[in-house]
C-alpha cells in the first residue's frame, strides 16, 4: 500500500472475488499508524579525549550513522577506572551536545570512556572504548598576550579610563603580576589626606589640584581564568608609561607590554628670556615645555600685560607661533611689561610661563650731532654737501638725514628720501639763483640724533668760464667775398653766448685782422675786402660773461667765383605729370642752380607757348610757369632748360587739360517707321582729353523750337541708337552730345527732319479672279484682296482681260477709275 500520509491512522479490509462475485470483507480490529518502524540508534563514532587534568577530562564524538528512525534525544557517557570491572555513568541527564567534560576524577588514576546514544526506541550499543587516560595536570609553560587593540599601544585623553586586557595560558595556571615602568603596581585603598596649611595672603604660588595616586585608582580583575584586566580610572598625564603583565609558573615566565599615552595639555614653556631690547620692541625667546602632554606642540600663544596698571588685562600678541621666538613691536617707551607664553597641542593650551617684568627702553642713546657741513661743487641746480662722522653713543650709525633751507625761508626740507650711509651727498633740484644752507643729523638703532649747525650759505649758480671754440665752415665764395657759417660751441662755459667775432688771415701773412666791429649774434658772416684769386683762412670766436673763448678755424679758401654746371629739378608735385580741368590754373614750379646763374627758357613740345596767357617768374633759384584759365589746347609736355658756361640741363613734365568733348559728327537718320527710327553718328574730333563715357540724344518736334528731354538716359556708349516711342505722323529732328569726365560737350548739328511714318510699298497680287456669273455679253468676276497691302490701305483694283489667241492685255476699267471692291462686271463682250 503506497501514498499514505505519515502519522495518520488507517483501517484496512480484504475480500476474495471469483467469477460469481465478491465475498465478505475481513477488517482489522485496530487501526494502523503510518510510520516508519523504530529501533535503538547505532552507537556514536569517533570518540576522542581532550585536555586531561588531575580532576577532569573533555570528551568529543560524532552522532551515530543511523538514528534508528527516531530523533536522538541525547547521549550517555560512561567511565571505567583501571582495575575495575563495572562501568559507571558520568552524567545524570542526557547530554544533548557532542562534547562533555567529565569531572570528579581521582588524580593519578587511569580511565577509559565510552558513549551511548538514546532515542525513543531505546539506548544504542556503546561506542568504541577510548584508550586509558591518566588524570594528571598537563605540563605547559605560561603564555600571555594583550588584546589586539593594544598591540600598537594605547592612547587615551586625560580623565578617560585606561583598560588593559591580557589573555593567559599555562599549566599549572600561572601567577599574575602587573608592572608600570618595570615597577610592580597593585591596587591600594584610598588614604585619608592631611589638609595642607593655607598660604599667606599675597603669595603667588598656585595651589596644585588634589590627585589620587595610581594604585588608589587602579583595579585588577583576575576572576576569569585565562584573562586578566587592569583598569585605571580618572587617568592623569602622570599615568603614561609602559605597562607590563608578567605571568609565572614552575615551567617559566612570560611578559607582554603596552605603551600607554595619556593625552593632556602641555606643561609650561621654560627659560623665558628677552633679547635685543629697544624702546619700542623686544625679542622674546623661550624653550619648549618639559612635557608636551603626549602630543606634538602645534603652536604657542604669546600675551603681554601693562604691569604699571593692575586693572589692565592680558593682550594677545600672537596666537599662531610655530617657533620659540618672536619679535614684539609697538611697545611704548618707558612702560613696564609682563609677558607670558602658552604651549598648545591637539588637546588644548597648557599653563603659561610668565616672564620677569621688562621696561621698554633702549640700551643706548641716539648719536651726537655732526660738525658743521661743508658745501662744494656748486652748480646752478646742485651742491655737494660733506660732513664728519659724530660719536655713535653705543650703537653703530646706520645713516644720515640731510635737510636744506633757502636762506630767506623758515622751512627745512629733506634732501634724501632714504638714509645715506656715506659722509657726503649731492643735493639736486635746486633753483638757480637762490641761496641755500644745509644741516645733517645721524641715526642709529636708538633713532636720529640732533642736527649739526647749518652750513655757510651758497648760491646755486654755475661757475662761468670762457666758452669753447665754434665750429666754422666755408659756405660759399665769390670774386669779392667769402660766405662763412658756424655752429655754436659745444661748451658755453657756464654762461650764455653773447656774440661772435670773425677774423681773416691772408695766406703768407702772420697777422689776423678782425672783420667784425662788434660781436654779432647770428651764425653767419660775409667776409669782404678780399682779393680775387688770393687764399684766406678764417676763424670765429665766441663770447660770454667771462670773455672771449678760443677760436674755431677753417681750412684755406680761394677767393674766386665757383663754376657749377646747372641743375634743374621740378617740384615733386609735378614730376609725375599735371592734370587740370579747363578753366583751372596750371603751375609748374622748378628749382634751378648753377654758377654763374644760368639762363632759363620754357617751351612746350608740339606747339608754342601762348605768350599772352603764359607767365614765367624767376626769383633766385626758383622758376615757375603759370597759365590761368587753362584751355584744352594748353596740353602738352612742358620743358624747362637752364644754361650757363658750364653746360645745359633740362627737365620736363606732361600737362593734361581736360575739357568737354567737341560735338559728334555726321548725324544720320535711317530706317524711319511710325514709332521708331535708327540714328548713327561719328565720334567727336576731340574727346576732351579723357575717354568719352557715353552720348546723350535729344529730339524735338520740327515744328517747335525747344528740344524735349533726352531720348535716353546717359548710357549710350556706341555710335548708333534705335530711337523708340515716337509719335506717328510727327516730324522730328535729332541731335547728339558726347560726355566725358569733364562734362557734356556741345551738341552736333541737328539732323534733317524725319517724319514718323512707316514706309509704303507696292501691294501684293490679289487672288486669281473667279467667274461668279456670265451672260452672252458680260462676265461677273470676284477675287480676294492681296495678302500684303504694301503698308497703305488698298485704294482700288485694276482689271485686265485678254482675247483668246492674243498676247495683249486690255484694261477693263474706264479711264483712271478703279474698282473699289473685290468684284466687278466686265460688259460689252
Amino acid at each position: 500500500v503506497k501514498d499514505l500520509i505519515p502519522n495518520c491512522e488507517y483501517y484496512f479490509r480484504v475480500k476474495a472475488v471469483n467469477k460469481i462475485g465478491g465475498g465478505d470483507y475481513l477488517e482489522l480490529r485496530n487501526p494502523i499508524i503510518a510510520e516508519d518502524p523504530k529501533q535503538p540508534p547505532d552507537p556514536p563514532v569517533d570518540l576522542e579525549v581532550h585536555n586531561p587534568t588531575s580532576k577532569s577530562v573533555t570528551l568529543t564524538w560524532k552522532p551515530p550513522l543511523f538514528d534508528g528512525g527516531s530523533k536522538i534525544m541525547g547521549y550517555i557517557i560512561e567511565k571505567l577506572a583501571k582495575g575495575k570491572e563495572r562501568w559507571e555513568r558520568c552524567n545524570d541527564y542526557l547530554v544533548p551536545l557532542l562534547t562533555y567534560t567529565v569531572k570528579g576524577l581521582e588524580e593519578g588514576k587511569e580511565y577509559q570512556f565510552r558513549v551511548r546514544a538514546e532515542n525513543a526506541a531505546g539506548i544504542s550499543e556503546p561506542s568504541r572504548i577510548t584508550p586509558f587516560v591518566k588524570a594528571v595536570d598537563p605540563i605547559e609553560a605560561p603564555k600571555v598576550f594583550l588584546a589586539a587593540n593594544l598591540q600598537s599601544g594605547l592612547e587615551v585623553k586625560r580623565g578617560d579610563e585606561i583598560i588593559l586586557e591580557a589573555h593567559i595560558s599555562g599549566s599549572p595556571y600561572p601567577s599574575i603580576t602587573w608592572l608600570r615602568n618595570d615597577e610592580v603596581v597593585r591596587p591600594e585603598d584610598i588614604k585619608k589626606r592631611v589638609t595642607a596649611p593655607r598660604k599667606k595672603r599675597g603669595e603667588a604660588e598656585e595651589e596644585k589640584p588634589f590627585q589620587l595616586s595610581l594604585p588608589e585608582r587602579m583595579s585588577v580583575d583576575n576572576h576569569k581564568e585565562g584573562e586578566s584586566i587592569l583598569s585605571v580610572r580618572d587617568s592623569i598625564r602622570a599615568d603614561h608609561g609602559t605597562f607590563t603583565i608578567k605571568v609565572e609558573n614552575d615551567h617559566g615566565v612570560a611578559k607582554a607590554s603596552c605603551e600607554v599615552n595619556v593625552l593632556d595639555t602641555p606643561g609650561p614653556p621654560v627659560n623665558f628670556v628677552f633679547e635685543d631690547l629697544r624702546k619700542n620692541s623686544v625679542i622674546c625667546k623661550w624653550e619648549p615645555p618639559l612635557d608636551d602632554g603626549g602630543s606634538e606642540i602645534l603652536n604657542y600663544v604669546l600675551e603681554k600685560k601693562d604691569n604699571t596698571k593692575a586693572e589692565m588685562g592680558w593682550v594677545t600678541v600672537s596666537s599662531t607661533l610655530r617657533h620659540c621666538k618672536f619679535h614684539v613691536t609697538k611697545l611704548i617707551e618707558g612702560k613696564e611689561y609682563l609677558f607670558r607664553v602658552f604651549a598648545e597641542n591637539r588637546v588644548g593650551a597648557g599653563p603659561p610661563c610668565v616672564s620677569k617684568p621688562m621696561t621698554a627702553k633702549d640700551p643706548f642713546s641716539p648719536p651726537d650731532a655732526p660738525n658743521k657741513p661743508d658745501v662744494e661743487d656748486v652748480t646752478s641746480n646742485s651742491m655737494l654737501v660733506k660732513w664728519n662722522e659724530p660719536k655713535d653713543n653705543g650703537s653703530p650709525i646706520i645713516g644720515y638725514w640731510i635737510e636744506k633751507r633757502e636762506i630767506n625761508s623758515t622751512h627745512w626740507a629733506r634732501v634724501n628720501r632714504n638714509l645715506v650711509n656715506a659722509l657726503e651727498v649731492k643735493a639736486e633740484g635746486l633753483l638757480e639763483g637762490l641761496t641755500y644752507i644745509f644741516r645733517v643729523c645721524a641715526e642709529n638703532a636708538a633713532g636720529p640724533g640732533k642736527f649739526s649747525p647749518p652750513s655757510d650759505p651758497k648760491t646755486a649758480q654755475d661757475p662761468i668760464m670762457p666758452p669753447g671754440p665754434p665750429i666754422p665752415r666755408i659756405a660759399d665764395t665769390s670774386a669779392t667775398s667769402i660766405e662763412l657759417e658756424w655752429q655754436p660751441p659745444v661748451y658755453n662755459g657756464g654762461g650764455d653766448i653773447t656774440g661772435y667775432h670773425v677774423y681773416k688771415q691772408l695766406m703768407g701773412v702772420n697777422e689776423w685782422s678782425r672783420c667784425t666791429a662788434k660781436p654779432i649774434k647770428v651764425l653767419q658772416f660775409t667776409v669782404g675786402e678780399v682779393r680775387e684769386g688770393a687764399d684766406y683762412k678764417l676763424r670765429v670766436t665766441a663770447l660770454n660773461a667771462a670773455g672771449e673763448g678760443p677760436p674755431g678755424e677753417t681750412e684755406p679758401a680761394t677767393v674766386a667765383e665757383p663754376k657749377e654746371p646747372p641743375t634743374v629739378e621740378l617740384d615733386v608735385s609735378v614730376k609725375a605729370g599735371i592734370q587740370v580741368m579747363a578753366g583751372q590754373t596750371i603751375k609748374i614750379p622748378a628749382t634751378v642752380t648753377g654758377r654763374p646763374a644760368p639762363t632759363i627758357t620754357w617751351v612746350v613740345e608740339e606747339g608754342e607757348l601762348d605768350k599772352d596767357r603764359v607767365v614765367i617768374e624767376n626769383v633766385g633759384t626758383k622758376s615757375e610757369l603759370t597759365i590761368k584759365n587753362a584751355l584744352r589746347k594748353d596740353h602738352g609736355r612742358y620743358v624747362i632748360t637752364a644754361t650757363n658756361s658750364s653746360g645745359s640741363k633740362s627737365a620736363g613734365t606732361r600737362v593734361e587739360v581736360f575739357d568737354r568733348p567737341s560735338p559728334p559728327r555726321n548725324l544720320a537718320v535711317s530706317d524711319i517707321k511710325a514709332e521708331s527710327c535708327y540714328l548713327t553718328w561719328d565720334a567727336p574730333l576731340d574727346n576732351g582729353g579723357s575717354e568719352i563715357t557715353h552720348y546723350i540724344i535729344e529730339k524735338r518736334d520740327a515744328s517747335k523750337k525747344k528740344s524735349e528731354a533726352p531720348v535716353t538716359k546717359p548710357s549710350v556708349k556706341g555710335l548708333e541708337h534705335n530711337v523708340l516711342r515716337l509719335a506717328e505722323g510727327v516730324e522730328y529732328q535729332f541731335r547728339v552730345m558726347a560726355e566725358n569726365l569733364a562734362g557734356i560737350g556741345p551738341p552736333s548739328e541737328p539732323s534733317d527732319p524725319a517724319l514718323a511714318a512707316d514706309p509704303i510699298f507696292v501691294p501684293g497680287p490679289p487672288s486669281c479672279p473667279e467667274v461668279k456669273d456670265k451672260t452672252k455679253s458680260s462676265v461677273a468676276l470676284a477675287w480676294k484682296p492681296p495678302q500684303k497691302d504694301g503698308g497703305s490701305p488698298i485704294k482700288g483694283y485694276i482689271v485686265e482681260m485678254q482675247d483668246e489667241g492674243s498676247t495683249e492685255w486690255k484694261k477693263v476699267n474706264e479711264g483712271d477709275k478703279l474698282f473699289p471692291t473685290c468684284e466687278c462686271v466686265v460688259p460689252n463682250l
